[in-house]
């Protein structure tokens, strides 16, 4: 009987871990305050990538910015070599933003890799 009780308890534990890991991990998506912007600045490499970085950067940010379903968006704008800039309205929430950063930092794009510099919200 004590080995029943034993096994459903640890079933019990295993479920409820299960449960939290899913509700941490799932995007919740979601739009920030009407009237603000999140301006995100990344760099760009390429290896064998026979286009100029900027066409590399409109690319991986299409792609990103696709993956969060965002329909304001400005196109990539050249800080300098290799690092852009582009803005999304409204801003994005914390878990939106945190799947943006994930996309752009690892995104699968043929002789292109990125990585974010820095997020920052504003009007």
């Amino acid at each position: 009987m004590r080995r029943i009780v034993g096994l459903v308890a640890i079933a019990a534990v295993v479920a409820l871990g299960f449960r939290l890991l899913k509700d941490e991990t799932e995007y919740h998506g979601g739009s920030g305050k009407p009237g603000t912007q999140t301006a995100v600045t990344f760099h760009v490499t390429t290896k064998n990538y026979y286009h100029p970085d900027a066409v590399a950067a409109q690319v991986l940010w299409q792609v990103c910015v696709g993956s969060i379903g965002w329909a304001s968006r400005s196109q990539p704008v050249a800080l300098h070599a290799g690092v852009y800039r582009a803005v999304v309205r409204p801003s994005l929430t914390a878990d939106t933003k945190r799947r943006l950063r994930g996309c752009l930092n690892e995104a699968t794009v043929d002789h292109v890799e990125g990585h974010v510099q820095s997020t920052i919200d504003g009007l």
